[in-house]
């Protein structure tokens, strides 16, 4: 137990830069909250999947090198969304069904080449992981982004849980 938890934290720190700063509008993501969600993802990761440290040492380089296949296009997807952001302010601005197809279009294939490099990481990382394990990263993934979403939308340092926000 103790060289999974050595090898977990040591993954950790290798993968911090895989959660890169939500450019929204109202500025970049704390730095220091960046980081202990990646090491609370890697960590609960580790403990859903179930992972051995064998596999662990195999899946998590393979999964930075995803997130960094796919930060590019995350990167465009945040630059047209700040693109759009700044025209609608623009008062001299008048958006056109044109810009709208423009827009969309962006948008929609880098979703596509998200969703296709997703795919194929997930049928290649066969080789390391159980065909469970796999079903439970598909899991896993969907769940933490839901959850980090929610999150994000917290003010820092608000600690309502899950059970405060269901009460009518």
């Amino acid at each position: 137990m103790k060289k999974v938890l050595r090898l977990t934290l040591i993954i950790v720190f290798l993968c911090m830069g895989f959660i890169h700063a939500q450019e929204d509008f109202m500025g970049p993501m704390n730095p220091d909250r960046r980081e202990r969600m990646e090491a609370l993802r890697i960590w609960k990761m580790t403990e859903f999947l179930d992972l051995t440290t064998e596999q662990a040492a195999q899946f998590f380089p393979r999964l930075k090198e995803f997130g960094e296949s796919i930060s590019d296009d995350q990167d465009r997807q945040r630059k047209i969304m700040i693109e759009i952001h700044k025209l609608l302010k623009d008062k001299n601005y008048k958006s056109s069904r044109s810009d709208v197809k423009k827009y969309a279009k962006q948008l929609s294939e880098l979703e596509k080449n998200i969703i296709t490099k997703k795919e194929a990481f997930i049928l290649d990382i066969g080789d390391v992981l159980t065909a469970d394990q796999q079903m439970k990263y598909i899991i896993f993934e969907n769940r933490f982004r839901n959850r980090l979403i929610r999150t994000l939308c917290q003010p820092e340092g608000h600690k309502s849980s899950m059970k405060e926000r269901r009460k009518p």
